[in-house]
């Protein structure tokens, strides 16, 4: 839960804030942090004890491995921060109705670890990417019977339309290039349903309403594998087509069997990355 922070987590605070950006390196930033808590009297300072502690009170999130974001206002929520200039030129001002989805939406509800410098983003017409030095805006085309399940996140230092968490989980299946390999997927619904209590129905609905046999196989079949309940109206909805890979661009090279209910390929090297995570 936040909480306000000690001595030593005050002095990490205030050190972030004396930066360019609030983005604590271990690596880079432990020399001066040391150096401060040794003139601070800090004994027995820990650098990594300290960033456990701001992280479990929610000043700290996680970027990437070593690197964490800080805000000054305790949050359970991550914000953009390193998109912060495409979203200020870019998200604020648009004109049109939008929501951020798939890996940026997936990592806002802590389902994958690390952010993305690419922000995927759901709209209704057609529109040209737009980069930032190394960050960049990617819209995505939706048609308007498809363009559902987002609400106004307030999380972040403007309000954002962001996609819901079953939605988020729902697009990964159904693009999932546009989040990461399939055990990136996978993993977001493992965290979504285990973790944070998402209900499966939902899901279902969501996948309903989307109305795409390639994206009920996949996700039918995944909820089959993790053991979580209530694909049974996937499983009427799977089209007629024979079988598919289970994820776009892993076609099987070789002859592999084919699972009978959902009619995709048993690729062994998918079935058993995920099959790990349970």
């Amino acid at each position: 839960m936040p909480g306000r922070p000690n001595q030593a987590e005050a002095l990490v605070l205030d050190y972030l804030k004396t930066k360019d950006d609030p983005v604590l390196d271990l690596e880079l930033d432990a020399p001066a942090l040391t150096e401060r808590a040794a003139a601070a009297g800090l004994a027995s300072f820990s650098l990594r004890g300290t960033v456990d502690r701001l992280k479990a009170k929610g000043h700290l999130h996680l970027l990437q491995r070593g690197r964490y974001l800080a805000r000054e206002r305790a949050s359970e929520s991550p914000r953009l921060w390193s998109l912060d200039p495409v979203a200020e030129a870019v998200l604020r001002r648009l004109k049109i109705d939008y929501y951020v989805s798939w890996h940026a939406a997936l990592w806002h509800y802590n389902l994958i670890d690390q952010q993305s410098r690419t922000v995927s983003v759901a709209v209704r017409q057609r529109k040209r990417p737009v980069s930032i030095a190394a960050q960049r805006v990617r819209f995505v085309l939706v048609s308007e019977r498809k363009f559902f399940g987002h609400e106004l996140v307030e999380d972040f230092e403007w309000p954002v339309q962001m996609a819901t968490m079953s939605r988020a989980i729902i697009d990964g299946f159904d693009r999932p290039d546009l989040v990461g390999p399939p055990a990136v997927v996978v993993e977001a619904l493992r965290r979504a349903v285990t973790v944070e209590q998402l209900a499966p129905e939902q899901l279902v609905a969501d996948a309903k309403r989307l109305n795409s046999p390639t994206l009920n196989r996949r996700l039918g079949f995944f909820m089959d594998l993790l053991g979580i309940p209530g694909t049974d109206e996937l499983a009427l909805r799977v089209g007629r087509g024979y079988a598919e890979a289970l994820f776009p661009g892993y076609e099987p090279s070789t002859k592999l069997d084919v699972d009978q209910r959902w009619r995709v390929y048993l690729d062994p090297a998918i079935i058993g990355t995920a099959l790990e995570l349970k």
